[in-house]
């Protein structure tokens, strides 16, 4: 009787095949033939069985045993052992066993010099192979990576084998075996260097020496490194004409485990790089005393003269296939051996060390009978074995540095490379990489060699959209290409629509024995309960990223425990690290595909009411913040209507780790609010929408997010509408006025306005009123409509005074005072202004003391006092510099720069107008633009330029129409004819105050009385 694994799993006796076995049966035919004569634990079976095992994994493996049992015949020695199975078999009954044995006894010919023997020995142990191993039986964890173990020992036989021949004499199959397996393996450096000296024997120099250059451009475009030493060496001798005698290569009986390199690998070229050369540390000559490597024992290893490269990252993000990639390209610097093995460290039942120390101990030829029990003298004798030989030990999912310990060398020769989803800090002097997602040219190139450049090619923006929707993740990209290539009538567009679907991207992205779902279970089975319900609550938030603080409002828990959960997912790389916030807070992230996971999780295992408390805490929660906020900035709540939302208290702690800098708050926040106000609405949660969108108004005005003021305020609108919810409704109309005016959208804002004031009035809210009233008298203000500003103005202040609203009472102050001072009233502006800012003073808002600080500043100019005016806007401009207030800063320095031309500074005042006229062209303020280039024009005029002068101030007119600002465009008329004027154009000038006295007429007299003056007393000059 004997046994095939190396092609499709057989059974013979005499002579003659056996019916197949059923799937499973020849999967666990296969487990034990390629650990024949070791027993098999059943935990190794059901991963050899089952991907994801299914709860009744246990008995349906006694059945398939029982039923593999009755198929093969009588005598075979398949026995049960504690937990765990043994198939025993001679090397003659498994042609794996008779492989090894022939590869072995082949190698010794060849050291011994009987290349001819070695030679007929290699060509009877290759002839074994039927196909792929196990072919044709279906091949899950545990088991596709034994197979892919075998695959490489015949990888590395037919290398020797063609050593071996060339010693005889070059030969042209030499060169075409070679051929055949650089085309499937293109990175193997031992192939390209036989193949080059094949070349060269055989007299064909030219094509050895391109073959030398085909193989650099290969392993500088996959790995972005030379080629080794050895390549170099023989590039150098055969352009001599001086051929090597003997081929270098790893020592025969050197054993190798590694899975087979990935022939499509792509990019990663720094990480390629970093990794290499951590490992290359240990190419020196091992400690020659054999007792070196037995010093420590599994608990107490002494690693720190090994090198240690750990690649980390989350679940399908490429580690495994980088670490297999990089340990076949440094074969060459470890001759005595690769070891490899799967730790399995994201399962629930990770490797034991013990368990991964006998495999070890198995392939490096210790005999099953004498290796010891127990995991110290497990580990003592797997140092000492190593003790004097150059390996490399390759670790691949490991848990943690507890099941890592008991299986690192103990000496310089060998090199660890260790791939995890945790961050393993604790292990000493390791080179961490930190393996992130695919940038999207790589992922792109990653997807043209799956499906084709040419299929690519033909829809370039459908195979742009299958990378962002993959998110850069490999093991998605390449589930998408494989799919593509199984269904070559398809079009990429199709795949894309069906990812598209959010709720259906996972079912999407999998594929055979690959499913990225799969992937991100193995980490979050791995979870505590409390991290495992967290991270499905997470799933449900609709923010791009978050803060700790997310975490305790959705589990109504303490900040600090929120904290320590949240590190839990960090950990197992189901969170990303999305940097720190102005506060130094950290903020995190979820990959794309894990957020649909998360959100997966959350609906199939959190009942729809758990889920719906909680993402209302959640939102409450940046209700409260951002209202908290508001109050700092604002001294008070001031400025702020109140509905009937409920909150979720922060508590102290969480306030004063965001809120002590508020608008560092709303850098953070800004597009959590945003997303925040959308989840509102998507959940009909009217009332926490317009509050939280009111809330954030001041803060976003302060910070010039016009584009996030503006989509709150629009995405509250729909909602409270939909809901009929009126004072809502009123609320956000006002503050849409608010943001018209900031941006100089004057007849929209006009609009809006009307229609809160009179919602306010049908609801009886006279607070709400009062605060759409400031908005409207500033509109009128601004449109030189001062009577009306003024009862506007005067109405609020009732309003605002019953409500004890005192922080906007500031505004009404400053809004009167502007009027005065814009109709030339100077001495009645003044006590305003100072009521102002005495008042803005003792409630604590200092931004708004600051802006009537600025205005005080104007009305010390125009009282001819500069540098009283000098040091009030020199205040203003320090404050609002400390504080990130565009449009204040701005502000400032445009009145700074006036007083500096008061002075007559001018190269300070050009340089003042210069910073401010950048700031608001940047946050696209045509008012304030429209300010500065007018005192510009002052300083061309102070310095004699008035052809310049005189087109800023029509640039100046036509910003002013534009808005419209009537009074700054009739100001801007009489200076331009104040200009005309002074450059002998008495006709342009008088032109230019015609136009000016049109403008100005209705909005303010005493200035257009000025003009009718100039006018009376140059008109007999033009006549």
């Amino acid at each position: 009787m004997t046994f095939g694994i190396l092609g499709p799993v057989c059974v013979r006796v005499g002579g003659q095949q056996l019916g197949a076995l059923s799937g499973k049966q020849s999967a666990v035919l296969a487990s034990l033939l390629l650990s024949v004569n070791t027993t098999v634990s059943r935990d190794c079976l059901i991963a050899s069985l089952w991907a994801n095992p299914p709860s009744s994994a246990v008995p349906n493996l006694h059945t398939y045993v029982a039923q593999l049992r009755k198929a093969l015949p009588t005598g075979t020695r398949l026995f049960t052992r504690g937990p765990g199975y043994l198939l025993q078999a001679g090397t003659e009954e498994v042609d794996l066993l008779t492989f090894d044995q022939e590869i072995r006894l082949a190698r010794l010919e060849a050291e011994r010099g009987e290349a001819e023997a070695a030679v007929e020995r290699f060509e009877r142990a290759l002839a074994l192979w039927r196909g792929q191993p196990a072919e044709g039986t279906p091949l899950e964890g545990d088991l596709l990576a034994r197979v892919t173990e075998v695959e490489e020992r015949r990888t590395q036989a037919r290398l020797d084998y063609a050593e071996v021949k060339l010693v005889l004499g070059p030969r042209q199959e030499i060169i075409e075996d070679l051929r055949r397996l650089l085309a499937e393996q293109p990175l193997r450096e031992r192939a390209w260097y036989l193949l080059i000296l094949a070349l060269a024997r055989a007299g064909q120099r030219d094509k050895a020496l391109d073959a030398y250059r085909r193989a650099r451009d290969v392993l500088v475009a996959e790995l972005g490194v030379e080629p080794g030493k050895d390549l170099q060496q023989l590039q150098a001798m055969v352009l001599g004409g001086d051929l090597p005698p003997t081929v270098p290569g790893p020592r025969a009986g050197g054993i190798c485990q590694l899975p087979p390199d990935i022939a499509d690998f792509v990019g990663r070229r720094g990480e390629l790089s970093a990794a290499i050369k951590a490992l290359r540390l240990g190419r020196g000559k091992a400690t020659t005393s054999a007792t070196a490597g037995t010093a420590g024992t599994a608990g107490t290893p002494t690693p720190a003269t090994v090198p240690l490269c750990v690649i980390s990252g989350q679940g399908g993000v490429g580690k495994t296939a980088l670490a297999v990639h990089i340990a076949h390209h440094v074969r060459r610097d470890f001759p005595d051996g690769q070891l490899y093995i799967n730790l399995r460290g994201g399962e629930n039942r990770p490797t034991d060390p013990e368990e991964a120390l006998g495999r070890f101990l198995r392939a490096l030829g210790v005999d099953s009978a004498t290796d010891p029990a127990g995991l110290d003298q497990r580990a003592e004798l797997y140092r000492g074995t190593l003790a004097n030989g150059r390996y490399l030990v390759v670790l691949d999912d490991a848990a943690d540095e507890g099941q890592l310990y008991p299986l690192l060398p103990g000496t310089p020769g060998c090199a660890v490379l260790i791939t995890s989803r945790h961050r393993l800090t604790a292990l000493p002097a390791a080179r961490t990489i930190d393996l992130p997602v695919m940038p999207s040219g790589e992922a792109l190139e990653l997807l043209r060699h799956l499906i084709g450049a040419d299929r690519a090619a033909e829809a370039p923006s459908d195979a742009d959209m299958l990378v962002r929707l993959c998110g850069g993740l490999p093991l998605a990209v390449r589930i998408a290409g494989a799919k593509l290539a199984a269904r070559p009538h398809e079009g990429l567009d199709q795949l894309v629509i069906r990812l598209s679907d959010t709720r259906s991207r996972l079912d999407q992205l999998s594929h055979g024995s690959q499913a990225v779902r799969a992937s991100l279970a193995v980490g979050y089975q791995g979870l505590t309960s409390p991290a495992r319900r967290l991270f499905r609550l997470l799933g449900l938030l609709e923010a791009s990223d978050f803060a700790a603080w997310a975490a305790a409002a959705l589990l109504d828990i303490p900040h600090a425990e929120a904290e320590d959960l949240i590190g839990e997912l960090v950990e197992v790389r189901l969170l990303d690290v999305a940097g720190r916030d102005p506060s130094g807070q950290a903020r995190f992230r979820f990959h794309d595909l894990t957020r649909v996971y998360a959100r997966e999780c959350a609906e199939a295992d959190e009942p729809e009411n758990e889920q719906s408390a909680a993402v209302r805490r959640a939102l409450g929660a940046w209700l409260a913040l951002t209202r908290q906020a508001h109050v700092r900035l604002c001294g008070g709540d001031y400025r702020l209507l109140h509905g009937r939302s409920p909150l979720w208290s922060p508590g102290s702690e969480i306030v004063e780790l965001h809120l002590r800098d508020p608008l560092a708050w709303v850098d953070a926040e800004r597009a959590g609010v945003v997303a925040a106000v959308g989840q509102c609405a998507s959940l009909g949660l009217d009332e926490l929408c317009w509050e939280l969108a009111s809330s954030a108004m001041h803060l976003f005005e302060t910070r010039c997010f016009y584009d996030e003021w503006r989509v709150t305020q629009q995405t509250a609108l729909s909602c409270v509408r939909d809901a009929g919810n009126l004072r809502g409704e009123a609320a956000v109309l006002n503050g849409l006025g608010g943001l018209f005016l900031a941006q100089d959208e004057n007849l929209r804002g006009g609009e809006v306005l009307e229609d809160s004031l009179r919602l306010f009035a049908k609801v009886g809210d006279w607070y709400g009123h009062a605060l759409a009233l400031v908005n409207m008298a500033e509109l009128h203000r601004v449109e030189g409509r001062y009577p009306a500003a003024l009862a506007c103005y005067g109405e609020a202040a009732d309003g605002l005074a019953e409500a004890g609203d005192r922080g906007s009472e500031i505004a009404v102050l400053r809004g009167i005072g502007q009027i005065h001072f814009n109709q030339g009233r100077h001495a009645a502006a003044r006590p305003y202004i100072e009521r102002a800012v005495e008042q803005a003073g003792s409630v604590g808002d200092v931004r708004a003391r600051q802006f009537a600080r600025i205005l005080l500043g104007e009305i010390q100019l125009a009282q001819d006092e500069p540098a009283a005016a000098e040091q009030s806007f020199a205040q203003a401009l320090t404050f609002f510099a400390d504080l990130g207030f565009p449009r204040g800063t701005a502000y400032a320095s445009l009145g700074l720069a006036s007083a500096k031309l008061a002075l007559r500074l001018f190269g300070d005042a050009e340089h003042l107008l210069g910073e401010a006229l950048a700031t608001y062209r940047s946050v696209d303020e045509r008012l304030g633009e429209a300010r500065v280039l007018f005192v510009w024009a002052e300083l061309h005029r102070s310095r004699r330029r008035l052809d310049e002068a005189a087109t800023v101030l029509e640039t100046v007119v036509a910003i002013c129409q534009g808005i419209p600002a009537p009074r700054r465009q009739g100001l801007a008329l009489r200076a331009l004819g104040d200009v005309r004027r002074e450059a002998g154009d008495l006709a342009a000038a008088i032109g230019a105050w015609q136009k000016a006295s049109t403008v100005l007429e209705t909005i303010s007299p005493s200035e257009c009385e000025e003009i009718a003056v100039l006018l009376e007393r140059h008109a007999n000059q033009v006549h």
